[in-house]
């Protein structure tokens, strides 16, 4: 559980926190730029998540391409929905039901990337994503409710984007330098404002007598350290698919952000357990020192392997406890499922109803995931049954 001060690097956190997203992500934001469209296209497609955005729709936004109709067409024949809103002005993007940034940073590339900007990370702070959440289906209802009284203004389509299109690159030529006239043309839902909503977001997070209660604090991560295309074979050690500049680190496809100086990782093989069933294989864990930006291999070196390419990131790990034998020997992640089932992330806790098929599916194509201390205490007590019986490595 933390709130985090974002000052930069909002679109890095944006896309570590869309990499462990796993059912939907929600958008405000008046502002979606081509290239960060079409990056969350990607997400959508991969992750296989819902999404929603609410946004603006002024032909004069497009006009002066400080909002893009080809990214917001991404997005649609990704499966987004989006709906236009009158007078949007702010921001909030919304992970699954455990991570919620308030931020002055539009989903555009000058506002993620290179703006001055000025944010709030909210990290399974549950009350606080719930006002958040709240805040967006509330509006979300309202302009739905608009549609039905306005035939459906507020939705955009892919056929009202073609349209815009047309419209926008017949009034873009006949602009010159010395054009002074303003295109005032808006889609989208007009709104009465609601000036008190009985609750500030900011002011909630930032009061004194809100408390961040134990159980509540998530510094605990399941780390994937290969994938379905390279799996590690079970009849092999956990270091034999390691070389000395690798065996003390483990490696990413994007910016670890998120890893914190002192988080514990439980490090997994993607592989087979003792009844040759396919699942991730716990193998380690240890602490580690957090991620700056030196941590990336920009060049090969004598120690480089194929695979670095795709994960040029790492972390450091420190106190690395490693189960000795074959991959095989470590603890299957399907029997953790099948003891803690959604008591193992975050984002699923206190949900009674979901089953093993669905909770088992969790970790597809993902590189880490965030697990909850009781999930982080029973790993620990299966690594100490493992090591006993089999005995560990130590690397300090």
């Amino acid at each position: 559980m933390s709130i985090e001060l974002l000052t930069e690097n909002h679109g890095n956190e944006i896309e570590e926190l869309l990499s462990l997203t796993s059912n939907y992500t929600k958008i405000i934001s008046p502002f979606m730029g081509k290239n960060t469209c079409e990056k969350l296209s990607k997400f959508i497609n991969t992750n296989k998540i819902k999404c929603k955005i609410i946004t603006r729709f002024y032909r004069e936004d497009f006009i002066q391409n400080v909002n893009s109709l080809d990214g917001l067409l991404s997005l649609l024949k990704a499966g987004a929905e989006i709906r236009a809103l009158i007078d949007l002005h702010s921001k909030l993007y919304i992970f699954d039901n455990s991570y919620s940034i308030i931020t002055s940073a539009n989903y555009t590339f000058r506002g993620l990337y290179t703006n001055y900007e000025l944010g709030v990370k909210l990290e399974n702070e549950q009350e606080i994503n719930v006002k958040c959440e709240e805040y967006f289906d509330n509006l979300w209802d309202r302009i739905e409710e608009y549609n039905k009284n306005n035939h459906n203004k507020a939705i955009i389509t892919e056929e009202l984007i073609e349209e815009e299109k047309r419209i926008v690159n017949i009034s873009s030529s006949t602009r010159t330098s010395t054009t002074t006239n303003f295109n005032d043309t808006k889609q989208g839902a007009q709104l009465d404002v609601k000036p008190n909503q009985n609750y500030d977001l900011v002011e909630k997070i930032f009061s004194p007598s809100y408390k961040i209660t134990e159980k509540n604090i998530f510094g605990y991560w399941l780390k994937f350290t290969s994938g379905s295309k390279n799996r590690h074979d079970p009849d092999k050690e956990y270091l034999d698919f390691e070389n000395d500049f690798s065996k003390n680190k483990t490696f990413f496809p994007r910016q670890p952000i998120g890893i914190k100086a002192g988080d514990r990782l439980y490090l997994a093989s993607i592989s087979s357990d003792q009844d040759n069933v396919l699942t991730p294989i716990i193998m380690a864990r240890c602490e580690t020192e957090g991620f700056n930006k030196s941590n990336e291999i920009t060049k090969r070196f004598d120690n480089w392997m194929n695979w670095m390419d795709d994960y040029p990131f790492y972390i450091i790990c420190k106190n690395m406890e490693i189960i000795k034998g074959p991959v095989k020997n470590g603890i299957s992640l399907l029997s953790v499922y099948r003891e803690l089932l959604g008591k193992i992330y975050p984002s699923t806790f206190g949900n009674t109803d979901i089953t093993f098929e669905s909770i088992r599916k969790f970790h597809y194509q993902k590189d880490k995931l965030r697990i909850t201390s009781i999930a982080s205490e029973y790993i620990n007590k299966e690594l100490d049954k493992k090591f006993e019986q089999y005995g560990k490595i130590i690397i300090s």
